[in-house]
């Protein structure tokens, strides 16, 4: 057991090439600098953090609040230039906490905006704000030659690369359902909104193609990460990555996540795979231009590896609490968020709200569009915590009118295609303590 510790500590404390990590610094940066771009561009900063007159906060956060509008912008706008600090590794320490402050921040200001690489951003900013990434490939480097290494511990990748096998790998396990594999849903639904791409269109529309993409997309979570880390099937883990995400990029409104683990996936690779490229471009780059590293390795503070473990170890138990959900989590929703539950589930629903005034006992029934916007509205439909945060709005909005009220809601949801029904009980009051029953079973 000594040897084998042994011998397990020492690889992991081996050196190995910062290129990789550099290389997705850059990548990671720019791909956040398009977002970012993108998400301004089409007028979503006041779509969805200035124009709503409330939000879900998360459990806990209620003072997380948007800026007013013009801050809102320029937060945006800072996110934008940080992004490219860290593209281009300039301040790359001083970016990379930066960023990964302001976009947590924006992600918990409503819960109806969680989205899986939201979640994914920030985890990895984290882990770039904390390791060397900016000391080879960058700015930084070439202002301060003596800062610059060109190796670091393996375990420093390890633990970025254990971030994303986890994404990837939990993924697939979520696939492993009757809905995925026996039905083919929710493709099946999506691909047959699909039916007018040319060509492909009415081929996408059939259950056989629906199910061949359920399989191969549950295989291709399960099995890629061991793809891309053997040397020998790597090249084809790489040619599986790029068709595969392209396609689920252009044929699903899944905004950057394709992309995102696109780059992702690069740290899977060999750790030197960027100066090996370079190599093979030696001929057509100018000697003058060349980029060379010093033959340092990284010396890590001491706190950082105990961290790093014990951040692996979250990432690896968080996604395993939603096995314990007393109901189908996709349909409570309890445990579903930040546990990689991606492209598992098509619910959509409705929900209306009647206000009892507990006096005079006179109902009324309330729209959630008086209070919430179209967006807010299609969230809380799939969520039953957030129709309760629905209900209390409600309630809190009649109050303000001097009415003291009990609030019930008519909620249906439909999941992956089966027959609408009710969420959560319509006899029960949602603004006073609730009953274990109250969110009702999806069989």
């Amino acid at each position: 057991m000594r040897d084998a510790v042994r011998h397990l500590r020492d690889r992991f404390s081996a050196p190995v090439d910062i290129a990789s990590l550099a290389a997705f610094r850059m990548l990671f940066g720019l791909v956040m600098a398009a977002s970012v771009a993108r998400f301004m561009a089409k007028g979503w900063v006041d779509a969805f953090f200035v124009e709503p007159s409330a939000h879900f906060p998360y459990p806990g956060l209620a003072f997380v609040r948007p800026w007013p509008s013009a801050l809102m912008h320029a937060h945006f706008a800072c996110l934008f230039v940080l992004a490219l600090g860290i593209a281009f590794g300039c301040c790359y320490r001083l970016c990379a906490l930066g960023f990964l402050l302001g976009f947590t921040y924006v992600e918990l200001i409503d819960q109806s905006l969680y989205l899986n690489h939201y979640y994914l951003v920030s985890l990895l900013a984290a882990l770039l704000a904390v390791l060397p990434a900016g000391r080879a490939f960058s700015l930084d480097a070439w202002r301060s030659p003596e800062r610059a290494v060109s190796t670091i511990p393996a375990w420093a990748l390890t633990a970025l690369r254990f971030q994303v096998g986890v994404v990837y790998v939990f993924a697939g396990v979520a696939k492993l359902n009757r809905d995925w594999l026996l039905e083919a849903q929710p493709l099946r639904i999506w691909l047959s909104a699909r039916g007018d791409v040319p060509l492909v269109g009415p081929w996408l529309a059939t259950r056989e193609v629906a199910l061949f993409a359920s399989w191969f997309g549950a295989a291709f979570d399960l099995g890629i990460v061991w793809l891309l880390l053997v040397r020998r099937t790597r090249s084809l883990a790489v040619l599986l990555v790029l068709v595969f995400h392209a396609a689920t990029g252009l044929l699903f409104p899944i905004g950057i996540f394709p992309w995102l683990m696109s780059v992702a996936a690069t740290v899977l690779l060999s750790p030197s795979w960027p100066r090996q490229a370079l190599e093979r471009l030696r001929s057509f780059w100018p000697a003058s231009s060349r980029t060379g590293l010093a033959p340092d390795l990284w010396r890590a503070p001491a706190w950082l590896a105990p961290a790093l473990a014990f951040h692996c170890l979250m990432q690896a138990l968080l996604p395993l609490r939603q096995h314990f959900a007393a109901m189908k989590s996709a349909w409570t929703l309890d445990g579903f968020n930040f546990a990689w539950n991606v492209m598992v589930a098509e619910k959509a629903g409705a929900v209306s709200f009647r206000a009892t005034e507990r006096g005079s006992g006179e109902t009324e029934r309330v729209e959630p569009e008086l209070v919430l916007l179209p967006f807010q509205v299609h969230a809380m439909a799939q969520d039953p915590e957030l129709v309760r945060a629905g209900a209390l709005l409600v309630a809190e909005r009649l109050r303000r009118q001097g009415r003291d009220v009990a609030v019930y809601a008519d909620a249906v949801a439909s999941l992956n295609g089966r027959p609408a029904r009710l969420l959560v009980d319509p006899a029960v009051d949602l603004t006073r303590p609730l009953p274990a029953t109250w969110i009702l079973p999806l069989e």
